[in-house]
């Protein structure tokens, strides 16, 4: 084999390992936001149905463990290279705009 083969072949296999990398990251980012979603769901849905004077409380609690969520998802992406980063942060970026599109209809519809 060439040198320049052995070079292209190369660049193939960084190439397919930063693709491996990048759909294992996108995952990893997935599946936490997935999974913060749903027990914040479950926790709003739990807070809703409290008409006690501990929902203040519940909802701070709600919204800190998101925000530690949050963090987390974060600091898994900053393990990432530059360009795994990118994606994956502009994914994150569309999941959590559409979170805020829920939130918005969601408003609109209580404020009818």
């Amino acid at each position: 084999m060439s040198n320049r083969e052995g070079s292209s072949e190369k660049t193939r296999r960084d190439v397919k390992d930063s693709l491996k990398n990048v759909r294992e990251g996108v995952e990893r980012v997935s599946k936490d936001i997935a999974s913060t979603t749903e027990k914040w769901v479950k926790e709003t849905e739990k807070m809703v149905k409290e008409t006690s004077p501990r929902v203040a409380a519940t909802i701070d609690e709600t919204m800190e463990k998101t925000a530690a969520a949050i963090k987390r998802t974060i600091s898994s992406i900053d393990r990432e290279t530059k360009p795994q980063q990118v994606k994956l942060l502009r994914s994150y970026k569309s999941f959590l705009s559409k979170q805020v599109d829920l939130i918005e209809k969601r408003l609109n519809e209580l404020t009818k």
